[in-house]
């Protein structure tokens, strides 16, 4: 039996990291020959096709540091702990953890796939996450940045340039659709989320952001598009969009019908979802990748270096692709308009070649493991 910790941020009610954990388990499965994945998650999402894959916590702790307890005993006896897709290795407080738990191991090691690393959120986090990568045996990360960072810190690490996990999805999941379009797309798929707040920068770039955004909005009309469809790709408490999506909703005074989708436990209905809409304004990163899953012409609202790495790897055309904190209205409104009317530049590379250098994490992984 090959038992494997898979460590990422999973089970905390986003779309996006539950796509993720469904392509970090069929991975686990499919190529490193699992018979047992336990996932650092409270809960496991709704998959359509079976995954072996169980939460590693528990909601309810019956003695006082359980959850933290049961991550290290898993640490101990797994055969392999796999980074999966969804990590963004940033801080101390992280780094100095993951660091322990390949140290608690007695298997084969660690493994780092579909990640990216950086900006550091602190000063001890490089020096923290050099000694992180010293202690992996393969690293797959999905962005330039990332690959130069970690050669800069350790050289002669064994590393590639791979992709997002994500558009493994589908081969996971819903396969059956894709690549068959519907007979009449219809609505304006729309993803947005508060940033600032949560990192402690200027909270009025959000407020300008989204007054921006309502006023191209308010300029849509029912000839353009039957319908603005509001997804929440995160249903978080705290961290979700059900606010931020409320909000954009109450300004908009058109005679546009308008519709909020809650957060789904099924990724692949979100997914199915937006293969019907015409486009998509995408801010939360998964949902540019939902969009480019589809061949859904979508608007890249970057609001973090994540999401211009994701554009710059799929070479989405400049046109449709920007700033969220420095675009112009009539910018945003003019591609809107372009995608509407069937004037959509979609990005150079096809899905097809994306999956190929997704499978390079686990080709990679394998192949480091069994030296």
């Amino acid at each position: 039996m090959r038992k494997i910790l898979l460590s990422g941020y999973y089970g905390e009610y986003n779309t996006g990291d539950d796509a993720l954990l469904a392509s970090s388990s069929f991975g686990c499965s499919q190529f490193l020959q699992s018979s047992k994945t336990l996932a650092t998650a409270y809960h496991i999402p709704e998959f359509e096709r079976e995954l072996q894959v169980t939460p590693l916590y528990v909601k309810q702790e019956k003695m006082k540091s359980e959850n933290l307890m049961r991550l290290y005993y898993h640490a101990l006896t797994s055969n392999l702990i796999v980074f999966g897709g969804g990590s963004v290795f940033h801080s101390t407080d992280k780094l100095t953890r993951d660091s322990d738990l390949i140290d608690l191991s007695r298997g084969r090691g660690a493994v780092a796939l579909g990640v990216s690393f950086g900006p550091f959120r602190d000063s001890g986090a490089e020096q923290a996450c050099k000694t992180f990568i010293k202690k992996l045996s393969y690293i797959g990360v999905r962005d330039e940045e990332s690959f130069e960072l970690v050669k800069s810190l350790v050289p002669d690490v064994h590393v590639e340039k791979t992709f997002d996990l994500a558009p493994l999805f589908p081969l996971s999941q819903v396969d059956e659709f894709l690549g068959t379009k519907p007979v009449k797309r219809r609505g304006l798929a729309i993803s947005l989320c508060h940033y600032e707040r949560y990192v402690g920068l200027n909270k009025d770039i959000e407020e300008i952001r989204l007054e921006k955004i309502s006023r191209v909005l308010n300029r849509l009309t029912v000839e353009d598009v039957e319908e603005l469809i509001f997804i929440d790709f995160n249903g978080h408490p705290v961290f979700g969009d059900v606010d931020i999506h409320k909000e954009m909703m109450s300004r908009l005074k058109g005679k546009i019908p308008m519709s909020r989708i809650p957060y789904s436990h099924n990724p692949a209905t979100v997914l199915r979802l937006i293969s019907t809409c015409k486009g998509m304004i995408g801010m939360r990163l998964h949902s540019c990748v939902f969009g480019y899953m589809t061949e859904t012409p979508t608007i890249i609202l970057s609001y973090h270096p994540k999401c211009m790495g994701w554009a710059e790897q799929i070479r989405s055309h400049p046109d449709f692709t920007m700033d969220s904190t420095d675009f112009e209205e009539e910018q945003l409104y003019s591609s809107i308009i372009n995608i509407l009317h069937n004037n959509y530049e979609p990005p150079i590379m096809p899905l097809a070649t994306a999956q190929k250098l997704a499978m390079k994490n686990w080709e990679g992984a394998l192949c480091a493991i069994s030296q």
